[in-house]
């Protein structure tokens, strides 16, 4: 690491920890984009347990720290859906494109840190989910992409109620 000088680190769309040696090289100059409204669905598919969960749903550019999407906030924007109108791969693709438009319009804020003068830390315990998680919720319940929503969704509370 000692080559490299880099001023900023970008994460998006990547599924692993990023070690704490990293962070503290890069003294917290690194953020992650998150197709999530943290708190909530921290971790893996988080625009599948939005809906599971009944949580908000948006995007979130955040600092990167050593606890899995746990950082300080730098922007959000909220999302809204109607289920029966979209499927899995719908709201990924949407919740990709903005978070993307959300990380270009602030880009020059994010380049020259000038987000340092409105961070704020995230609020509430949230929610979090892992790719083992997912595994099992598709082993209770296979899914596609492709599903319409409030259909996967009714499937959902069928299979719950039997749980309880």
């Amino acid at each position: 690491m000692g080559r490299l000088k880099p001023r900023l680190v970008i994460s998006y769309n990547y599924m692993y920890l990023i070690p704490t040696e990293c962070i503290s090289y890069m003294n917290g100059n690194i953020v992650n984009l998150h197709i999530a409204l943290l708190p909530w669905n921290r971790g893996f598919s988080p625009n599948i347990w939005s809906f599971i969960n009944g949580t908000p749903k948006g995007v979130t550019i955040h600092k990167v720290s050593t606890r899995l999407d746990e950082g300080d906030i730098l922007y959000q924007k909220k999302v809204w859906f109607e289920p029966s109108d979209e499927t899995f791969e719908t709201t990924y693709k949407k919740l990709n494109e903005v978070i993307v438009e959300l990380f270009q319009k602030n880009w020059d804020d994010i380049y020259s840190g000038e987000w340092r003068n409105h961070i704020y830390r995230q609020q509430g315990e949230g929610t979090y989910h892992s790719i083992s998680d997912l595994k099992e919720l598709r082993r209770k319940l296979d899914f596609n992409w492709t599903d319409n929503i409030a259909a996967f969704l009714e499937r959902y509370n069928v299979l719950k109620t039997g749980e309880d």
